[in-house]
């Protein structure tokens, strides 16, 4: 069962549902100041190896492995229609989905469906199924090396230090969303890992693999997403991505490293309409953010 809910989780991640935003009460800031302990540097969880290839990438064809994953997408030249299989190469399911995409008023109305079933629409500013359409969108790295710095000294001088559910934060000037803070945790950017806090874990995606999904389809950089953070929670992570795209503030998913991060709760629980369609019931964590996204929030936490 558990292997079930986990490839339907796969699946489900490259739907980009529609979901609403939970409303959360402002974070109430807890300072702090590193003892000489935190100053060495608190350990972190590295994830499992999830290797990412990218196979093929060109304006009509995505071809991408992660893990025992094989994400196959075709899509036409006008890029109006487009097919995906995702393939879990150890147990063989496959999933198929397909994409219309039409364009009304400056934005891109999208009929999805999986197995020839019409399961969502989405409209978005973006078309989900144009190779590289996320690129800027996620491509935090364009400064230059003296923008860079500047960013750097004014960081140090005006970003806030705190504590959020257990783990050290900072945001302010310099940091282009609140994640937990560089300076008090050993993880690298370069590396993928996580944190355990009181209610959530916090989830870090290597500079590396960001970059290379913002390559990618939207469709199929829901997908891959889904798969890096939490694995099984893929369903959330992708499902999300259609939402958080689609609004005038999308263009904060990377940090100022070029990283993604995700939180997901501890607890589980079946909710109904997460992450398909209103009759359906997931089982999904009892929160879910990326970036500076709240997707859903059953435990009424502060945002960070």
């Amino acid at each position: 069962m558990k292997e079930k809910l986990k490839i339907s989780a796969i699946f489900a991640a490259i739907l980009l549902v529609s979901i609403a935003f939970v409303p959360a009460v402002s974070a109430q800031d807890e300072s702090f100041s590193l003892s000489a302990e935190d100053k060495e540097k608190i350990e972190v969880t590295k994830l499992p190896e999830m290797e990412l290839e990218i196979i093929n990438i060109n304006d009509t064809s995505n071809i991408v492995q992660i893990g025992d994953t094989l994400i196959t997408f075709e899509s036409n030249p006008e890029h109006t229609e487009a097919k995906m299989q995702i393939e879990n190469l150890t147990t063989d399911e496959v999933a198929n989905i397909s994409y219309k995409v039409s364009e009304i008023d400056g934005k891109f109305k999208t009929d999805v469906y999986q197995e020839g079933e019409l399961v969502n629409t989405v409209t978005s500013v973006y078309n989900p199924i144009v190779p590289g359409s996320m690129k800027e969108i996620f491509d935090g790295s364009s400064a230059n090396s003296s923008a860079k710095q500047d960013a750097e000294i004014i960081n140090a001088i005006t970003s806030t230090k705190y504590t959020w559910d257990g783990v050290h934060f900072v945001k302010g000037s310099g940091i282009k969303y609140p994640h937990p803070d560089y300076d008090s945790y050993t993880g690298e950017i370069f590396d993928t890992w996580y944190i355990s806090g009181t209610k959530l874990k916090h989830y870090h995606i290597e500079d590396s693999y960001s970059d290379a999904i913002a390559d990618c389809a939207p469709a199929v950089a829901g997908a891959a997403i889904g798969l890096i953070v939490g694995g099984g929670i893929g369903a959330v992570v992708g499902a999300g991505l259609g939402a958080l795209l689609g609004g005038p503030t999308s263009s904060i998913l990377l940090d100022e490293e070029g990283c993604i991060w995700g939180w997901s709760a501890h607890n589980w629980g079946w909710r109904l309409g997460l992450p398909l369609n209103p009759t359906t019931l997931t089982y999904v964590p009892d929160y879910y953010r990326v970036a500076s996204y709240t997707l859903w929030n059953f435990i009424s936490l502060s945002n960070p």
